[in-house]
């Protein structure tokens, strides 16, 4: 019998570093309560807090995101990610039985996932699993907990009233002990893509071009030299001032460019946010020409560490993309002791060929009820898809955001 226990906290209880120290300016920013703060400002989910105990001592924390009418951000709303390659898969590395499988089940899946709502992701914004576990805690002790998570989240999803759940953006060293645990449990397993981790050795700007061969360094100078003579320069700014109303504009152009829903208002929000949360945390690296900022990418910072959280550029910002966002990025992080820069998933190709090391993550997904087992037929063929896309990469299966 395990004497780990857990609860889903308050409505209005909100974990803070002050009670709980792991939280206080972590190695990585998305297990700040800073940026949970920024997290439950969110109007897509409802977020909560699952709180593990060991013998009556608080152990480790996770947020929880509630999605009620398939209207969360995909990458945290478990039905609504299912059968979306949006979220993750890739459908045309099946072979011809498998495709036609997928063709079949996903035209046919918007009833299912209409009945798996409510729905509870253990996850956090960031594409971050969101566990964090109290200081201290050796190896063994974070390893009892993480065997548990799939029971004590399946227990959460019930008392919720959750038809459906899921652990989603798990590192590799935390899925050999979350895997077989959930999967004991009749959790969907599904890989849902690669976090792009650049690792910078050496100790400045001159020795990593020195240490790149040569066609690589002719690259990033040709790429840098057509940055320069198109007339852009380089700035950086620090702290809540760098969230600027030109960088809004630019974010602005690029979401109503793909579509995407919102608009200023919510863009607007979404910039307050970040300022008023993890203000002191950011970092925009932009490019300027005449005056005018074309192009930009707002990074986080936390101790050596980047992570990258969204960029925009103007449509006529030719070759700013590449020169900004790796070769200027990459020269200011050498001078100012960033060692990682975290990039986010997807556009692995791009970023392998930069240098990044693509690290695995992974998720479990429990559904409920009519429809089940549609679903998890779609998730075994998506997650086969992406860890063909993965490899054919030559993904690492390396981590380093710990357990």
């Amino acid at each position: 019998m395990s004497d780990l226990t857990a609860e889903i906290l308050d409505a209005e209880a909100r974990p803070t570093a002050a009670a709980f120290p792991a939280l206080a300016a972590p190695a990585v920013i998305w297990e700040d309560d800073r940026w949970w703060r920024f997290t439950e400002r969110t109007d897509l989910h409802e977020v909560r807090y699952l709180a593990v105990r060991e013998d009556g001592d608080l152990v480790a924390l996770a947020p929880l995101l509630i999605t009620r009418d398939g209207g969360g951000l995909l990458f945290y709303d478990t039905p609504k990610m299912t059968g979306d390659t949006g979220a993750f898969g890739a459908p045309e590395l099946l072979d011809a039985g498998q495709r036609g499988r997928w063709d079949d089940l996903t035209g046919r899946l918007a009833d299912a996932r209409r009945g798996m709502y409510p729905s509870v992701a253990l996850s956090v914004f960031g594409s971050h699993h969101g566990i964090v576990h109290a200081a201290g805690r050796d190896a063994a002790g974070r390893a009892r907990v993480l065997t548990e998570v799939p029971r004590l989240l399946e227990e959460a999803a019930d008392q919720l009233g959750c038809r459906s759940s899921s652990l989603l953006y798990a590192t590799d060293e935390q899925a050999a002990v979350l895997g077989p645990a959930a999967e004991a449990r009749g959790h969907v397993p599904a890989v849902l893509g690669a976090e792009s981790v650049m690792r910078l050795y050496a100790p400045d700007w001159e020795t990593y071009l020195a240490g790149l061969t040569s066609r690589k360094r002719s690259r990033v100078l040709n790429e840098l030299r057509g940055y320069t003579d198109a007339g852009f320069t380089t700035v950086v700014r620090e702290g809540p001032g760098s969230l600027s109303d030109p960088i809004v504009d630019l974010q602005v152009k690029l979401r109503a460019k793909y579509g995407l829903p919102g608009g200023r208002a919510r863009v607007q929000r979404d910039f307050d946010a970040l300022r008023e949360t993890v203000g002191d945390s950011c970092t925009v690296i932009s490019a300027e020409r005449d005056g005018e900022t074309v192009g930009f990418v707002l990074y986080l910072r936390a101790g050596r560490a980047l992570y990258g959280r969204t960029a925009g550029f103007h449509e006529d910002a030719k070759g700013v993309y590449f020169a900004l966002t790796y070769h200027e990025t990459y020269r200011w992080a050498l001078a100012h002791g960033v060692r990682e820069i975290w990039y986010g998933l997807a556009a692995y190709h791009a970023k392998k060929v930069r240098g990044c090391d693509l690290e695995a993550r992974h998720g479990w997904f429990r559904f409920t009820g009519a429809g089940a087992p549609e679903l998890e037929e779609v998730l075994r063929l998506q997650g086969t898809s992406e860890t063909d896309r993965l490899r054919s990469l030559g993904y690492d299966s390396t981590t380093s955001q710990g357990d």
